[in-house]
């Protein structure tokens, strides 16, 4: 049986590119990797030249992702995204071409969301979208609270003036965390990751969100009380304030 072919639009950064090459061939499939976002060229193509196969094209103009696609009248079984790469109605069709030794059938994303994707036009062809939502949420959560950290905390002045060889006590003691409201607009996966973060600190945390998700434990009304715990069970908004009940 044939390998699939599957043309990697951008590698995904650092070691990771090695990882997920390795991983990639480990299960059988031929490889293009799109060089445009790598940053040794020479150093990759050494490494990886009798296992992988290579081109190089800005992947957000259509015009070069449809000719590199098609080239030869091969086509590719699966593309792979993790930038997010628009995927619009005309290259789909152009992917999916019968003509084509691999008419395109699976399109994948290293990240969450679909947004990149015309889907109607994807269900057109039969091509399946795919993607990897909540992969990065403890990354994503966890940058958000040391930004948070850095902030209420005026971090970088202080690092500004310490490799200065001076240091300054504050003029007034800093807000501690336990005595700060954190509002979170979307208690998605990101968003419920930063919540328990931040609830473990001490932090008054709530939430607004456009629907109750899959999962959540029953609220029990509680007016005349601000959120004291995560507000991953039910919306908390300024008319309506809710702690988790059980």
């Amino acid at each position: 049986m044939d390998k699939a072919r599957i043309l990697l639009l951008d590698a995904a950064p650092g070691e990771l590119m090695a990882r997920e090459l390795d991983r990639l061939l480990g299960h059988g499939l031929e490889i293009t990797l799109n060089l445009r976002r790598v940053t040794d060229h020479t150093g990759t193509r050494e490494t990886w030249g009798d296992r992988v196969e290579f081109t190089d094209f800005d992947a957000f103009d259509e015009s070069a992702l449809t000719a590199a696609t098609v080239r030869g009248g091969e086509g590719y079984d699966a593309l792979k995204s993790r930038a997010g790469v628009p995927l619009r109605a005309r290259f789909l069709a152009a992917a999916t071409d019968p003509a084509l030794a691999r008419p395109l059938r699976v399109i994948g994303r290293a990240g969450a969301g679909f947004d990149h994707v015309e889907l109607p036009a994807a269900a057109r062809h039969g091509v399946t979208v795919t993607h990897t939502p909540g992969s990065n949420a403890g990354a994503v959560a966890e940058f958000a609270l040391a930004q948070l950290l850095a902030l209420t905390r005026d971090l970088p002045a202080h690092n500004a003036t310490a490799h200065r060889g001076v240091w300054r006590a504050p003029a007034a003691p800093a807000a501690q965390l336990s005595e700060l409201t954190l509002g979170i607009a979307g208690l998605g996966r990101t968003g419920s990751a930063l919540a328990g973060r931040a609830a473990a600190l001490g932090m008054d945390v709530q939430g607004l969100s456009r629907q109750p998700r899959a999962g959540h434990r029953p609220a029990r009304s509680a007016p005349s009380r601000p959120c004291s715990r995560p507000a991953t069970w039910s919306p908390c908004t300024c008319r309506s304030r809710r702690r988790p009940g059980g």
